[in-house]
């Protein structure tokens, strides 16, 4: 599948690319599940077959009003009975691949800075913040 425009999408809804700051992964990361020298130290590995992907979405400085969509359209990729967990279907540009995946992953907590209220337009500038997801 060819490159569509877009980076990350929550559910079936795409995260604008006008909201991110940058982009960053780790596609396909490996599992060691054993490994060790032998008597020549030559390395032998185990693997598992299952990759997992991190992604770190940054997220630019954001309007009241911005915010609110970015969390909407977070939402609209939380999977049934995930939202304790923060649990969400993720398609993502895999940069390894260079192909789109989907997968389920978590969101880590995200820490807000809101840097400036302004009373009387009833509206606060949050600051950069990121979204940092762990496929499961």
């Amino acid at each position: 599948m060819a490159f569509k425009g877009w980076l990350i999408k929550f559910g079936n809804t795409v995260l604008p690319n006008k909201y991110l700051e940058k982009y960053k992964s780790t596609p396909n990361q490996r599992l060691e599940l054993d490994a060790s020298r032998d008597a020549t130290a030559l390395l032998h590995r185990q693997t598992s077959p299952n990759y997992k992907t991190s992604l770190t979405v940054p997220i630019r400085k954001l309007y009241l009003g911005e915010k609110i969509v970015v969390k909407a359209i977070i939402d609209a990729g939380i999977v049934s009975g995930g939202e304790r967990e923060r649990k969400v279907s993720v398609t993502y540009w895999n940069d390894e691949e260079m192909d789109y995946k989907s997968g389920v992953f978590y969101i880590a907590d995200i820490e807000y800075t809101i840097s400036h209220v302004n009373e009387r337009k009833l509206d606060m500038v949050y600051e950069p913040f990121d979204i940092q997801l762990t496929e499961y």
